[in-house]
């Protein structure tokens, strides 16, 4: 039973570029989504859909400084977040709170490019690690 109202929505994987990641996600039968450079997130995006397995966004850095240049100097294809859609983002921080489950904010919210300009915000969640939570509440 899901307490919060989330919904999975995929798993985020950085790179440091994404050949080989398509490559593999291919031959397990994944097909090319939208593939963008989101400057506000400030990284390069490719999602990858399957039929039967959960949605990967692969995820390497731009020209410029990206939020994930410290985590993939660590290695190479590392899942590093889990997304979930919420339409009550603010609703969900305060059932969090009510269970005991603390929701700290890493990034706050902004549009994102690949999901039609959705609001995307990045916490950490001590004890389990970083969630993506895309707002579903303005979706289309």
């Amino acid at each position: 039973m899901n307490l919060f109202g989330l919904s999975f929505h995929h798993f985020g994987l950085a790179v440091h570029g994404p050949e080989a990641a398509f490559r593999y996600l291919a031959a397990l039968g994944y097909g090319a989504g939208q593939q963008l450079y989101d400057p506000l997130q400030q990284v390069n995006l490719a999602m990858r859909h399957h039929a039967n397995l959960p949605d990967v966004e692969v995820i390497w850095p731009g020209d410029d400084p990206s939020p994930i240049d410290n985590l993939i100097r660590r290695g190479d294809g590392r899942i590093y977040h889990l997304c979930y859609g919420t339409k009550d983002p603010a609703g969900l921080a305060a059932g969090l709170k009510a269970a005991g489950i603390d929701l700290l904010l890493v990034r706050e919210p902004r549009p994102a490019a690949l999901f039609g300009g959705r609001a995307v915000s990045f916490h950490h969640i001590p004890g389990f690690g970083l969630i993506e939570l895309l707002d579903e509440g303005n979706a289309n």
